[in-house]
């Protein structure tokens, strides 16, 4: 059996990784070491750190108790292929609300749904044992 949640746990804590570099790269550029500062990039960047860092642990979680219960890769690898792009399309969204906005609220749709199918997934599986 192959297991995925640590691969896709690997490369999103990547991508977080590249979320607070980001956030240090404004800091650093504009002298700000506490908040925003009013700076609307710098803004823009704490938010999609932040809402990484909301989202990503939780659902990662549902991953591995999915794959864990189940003892299969398929639901598992696609959610977390899903969680994966939905967090780089958000961050983008953030990043650049003008031009990218939708991939904000495709970003946003795509990981309520990872964490609703999870979590639904998980309650299937326990359903037998508690009727």
């Amino acid at each position: 059996m192959t297991i995925v949640t640590p691969f896709f746990a690997a490369i999103l804590a990547m991508v977080y990784l590249a979320l607070s570099l980001n956030v240090s790269r404004y800091r650093i550029s504009h002298k700000i070491s506490l908040g925003s500062g009013d700076n609307r990039h710098l803004r823009y960047a704490i938010r999609a750190h932040a809402n990484f860092i909301e989202y990503v642990p939780l659902s990662l979680l549902l991953i591995w108790f999915l794959e864990s219960l189940t003892l299969s890769a398929k639901l598992p690898f696609w959610l977390g292929a899903v969680l994966l792009t939905a967090r780089v399309a958000h961050a983008l969204g953030l990043f650049y609300p003008r031009e990218l906005f939708i991939l904000r609220q495709i970003g946003s749709v795509a990981t309520l749904s990872v964490l609703l199918v999870a979590s639904a997934a998980i309650l299937l599986f326990y359903l037998p044992v508690s009727i």
